[in-house]
């Protein structure tokens, strides 16, 4: 979910919230993101997630860009191992093909979301390529279990995005926090920085995907080791809005 400038035309523009906007992109390069998420959940419609007030001790982890058979084999395994569950955020291109995968990603408990066909800024889509793709993706993820949310590639929406998914049943689903695996990432260190933001309510975004991508998992069982410590305990988006005061 890397945050991108987006094009300069009109129907694409962040629209009535520019300035909140642009404080998430400046939070995202600063790596400043739970206390300007906040902000961003009182200034952008309700329909828009960033994270759950909870009392509950509950975080949610949400993972991108997959499926990939370089990464989502060995993030699954972890997840296994911690009995954790998760939401994963699929790109239509890469989840096409990969049956056997979504079948697996689903009977161990966790949650598909939209994140359209390709991994490109979803904002940059002409609203009737924006609302295919998001009926493409949901089609091809619903036989292997429902579709409540997606997540607009880069990070970037607009209140015609949100007016076409909310029309298909779909909520927007950005997030707390945000790494990214790759191969000048150190795993333990992602883990670390985001145990230091870890918090009730949290929703953490991951990237998955690729064959540079394959640390995630090393990153991921760090983090369940610390989340466990810690006594909070790892959900899905769903479970977690059920725990909304």
């Amino acid at each position: 979910m890397d945050v991108e400038q987006p094009d300069e035309r009109p129907d694409e523009r962040p629209g009535r919230w520019p300035g909140a906007l642009g404080a998430a992109a400046a939070a995202f390069r600063d790596r400043r993101y739970e206390p300007v998420a906040r902000l961003l959940a009182r200034a952008v419609p309700t329909d828009v997630l960033f994270f759950v007030d909870t009392a509950a001790p509950a975080v949610a982890l949400t993972f991108d860009d997959g499926p990939h058979p370089d990464t989502t084999p060995a993030l699954l395994d972890v997840l296994a191992a911690h009995r954790a569950p998760a939401t994963f955020f699929l790109v239509g291109e890469r989840a096409a093909g990969q049956d056997q995968l979504l079948r697996r990603i689903a009977a161990d408990g966790h949650e598909l979301g939209n994140h359209l066909m390709r991994d490109h800024p979803s904002i940059r889509l002409p609203a009737g390529r924006f609302r295919a793709e998001l009926d493409e993706v949901t089609a091809l993820l619903r036989p292997h279990g429902p579709v409540r949310f997606f997540r607009p590639g880069s990070g970037w929406f607009s209140p015609r995005m949100l007016a076409d998914a909310r029309e298909r049943g779909l909520r927007c689903v950005l997030g707390t926090v945000v790494v990214e695996n790759g191969p000048d990432a150190d795993p333990v260190q992602l883990a670390r920085w985001l145990l230091e933001q870890a918090r009730p309510g949290l929703i953490a975004v991951l990237h998955e995907g690729t064959p540079g991508r394959r640390d995630v998992a090393t990153t991921t069982d760090h983090l369940l080791r610390g989340l466990h410590a810690a006594g909070l305990r790892p959900v899905t988006v769903s479970q977690l809005l059920h725990l909304r005061r």
